[in-house]
């Protein structure tokens, strides 16, 4: 198999972009409160967007569950409302480089108008649009069906940046990008295909004796609308996704454990530079990858903690790593975070290993309101280190 070699300096570059590029927390959205009757808090652990029981529950489901009225007739089972919600991000962000700083105000980082919930008895789904450009970036549709021992479902969707994940509804915040409650990407994961960016895809997820999660299906590196071809991907060129994970308890600790494997075939694909650099290269070439997803969340001192570890075990472009990061909440909207990322690429000659370290918190003007902040210092072998801060107001309606 042909390899992709990234350098050193390749590597540096997509840490970097891996911090500077977050999806809208798109499933953490008040059409989902209004719907079910509950709190954000409800469904979220300690804050926006990290799920907790309910909430990763309501995702499997299909977004299904309400309190909401409904008009109801033979086959037909819809909210009398229609379900939306606007997000908006600003965000000043701030970069010590070699050789000079930079510094930008962005605004809006993101404008997104998502709607969507049950669409059903056994159904649901969520749209995503960009409010400036008035493309689709992503969306999903999923038929439910109840089973005495859980749920089996249908799933299809694309995404422009959140991965197969998304259109499987996966319950872990740890390998969820938009559920993850930190904005920088894993390294080892971010150049892997359809974990932590574009993909679309469909087949089936299941969620069996509240403790089983699995998904399979097919799927491909491209997502959204915005570049063109998205919205047509030949079945013959797509690749393979499956998911495993348990759920239950550890010494208190609400936690997932999991394994997931992707591949693609690059051919026939109009892929970009990014997608070039990251184990792609368009003649028909399979990129995968095989990794373990951790997830423990839980009260220390009264206080919410949650755990998080993704880790690329293998990948054809034979950049593997893990990203281990913790959030802890100080007061019921305030808390701190503390992660450590790692990536080694052995594609070229000797290995090349990049590090970062990433220190934040945030603070919740309302359940709906949050302002962020996140400190991160990457360095890779035989460069110097490359600081970035961003701060960050979100809020959704």
């Amino acid at each position: 198999m042909k390899k992709i070699i990234l350098s050193a300096a390749s590597l540096a570059v997509a840490a970097v972009a891996s911090v500077s590029v977050a999806p809208t927390t798109s499933e953490a959205v008040p059409a989902f409160a209004r719907q079910t009757g509950a709190a954000c808090l409800n469904c979220h652990f300690g804050a926006i967007p990290r799920l907790a029981q309910m909430g990763r529950e309501f995702r499997m489901n299909g977004f299904r569950d309400t309190s909401a009225e409904l008009l109801e007739d033979e086959h037909l089972s819809i909210p009398l409302a229609f379900n939306a919600s606007l997000l908006m991000k600003a965000r000043i962000r701030y970069d010590d480089k070699t050789g000079g700083r930079d510094g930008n105000i962005q605004w809006p980082d993101e404008s997104a108008l998502l709607f969507g919930g049950r669409f059903g008895e056994h159904a649901g789904g969520l749209q995503e649009w960009d409010v400036i450009s008035g493309e689709m970036l992503g969306g999903k549709f999923a038929y439910v069906n109840d089973l005495d021992a859980g749920i089996l479902a249908f799933a299809i969707g694309t995404s422009d940046a959140l991965g197969a994940p998304s259109i499987f509804n996966d319950p872990s915040n740890a390998i969820s990008r938009n559920t993850r409650g930190i904005q920088s990407r894993s390294m080892a994961l971010s150049t892997q295909p359809m974990i932590h960016d574009a993909a679309t895809g469909l087949g089936v997820y299941g969620y069996m004796n509240d403790s089983i999660y699995f998904a399979a299906g097919l799927v491909d590196a491209v997502g959204g609308f915005g570049n063109g071809n998205a919205d047509v991907v030949q079945l013959k060129n797509m690749g393979n996704y499956a998911r495993a994970a348990w759920l239950g308890d550890v010494a208190g600790f609400d936690s997932i454990i999991g394994v997931f494997y992707a591949a693609v075939d690059g051919k026939g694909i109009n892929l970009d530079a990014a997608v070039l650099n990251s184990g792609f290269n368009g003649d028909g070439t399979t990129a995968d990858v095989t990794g373990i997803d951790l997830q423990m969340q839980g009260e220390v001192g009264g206080n919410l903690l949650g755990v998080y570890m993704p880790i690329v075990v293998s990948a054809s472009n034979d950049v593997t790593g893990f990203q281990l990061y913790g959030n802890y909440n100080l007061t019921h909207a305030a808390g701190v975070q503390l992660g450590f990322d790692t990536a080694t690429d052995a594609s070229g000659a000797s290995d090349v290993t990049t590090n970062r370290l990433i220190l934040g918190g945030w603070y919740d003007l309302a359940q709906n309101i949050a302002i962020n902040y996140e400190y991160s210092s990457t360095k890779t072998d035989g460069s110097s280190a490359v600081a970035q801060s961003i701060l960050e107001l979100e809020y959704v309606y």
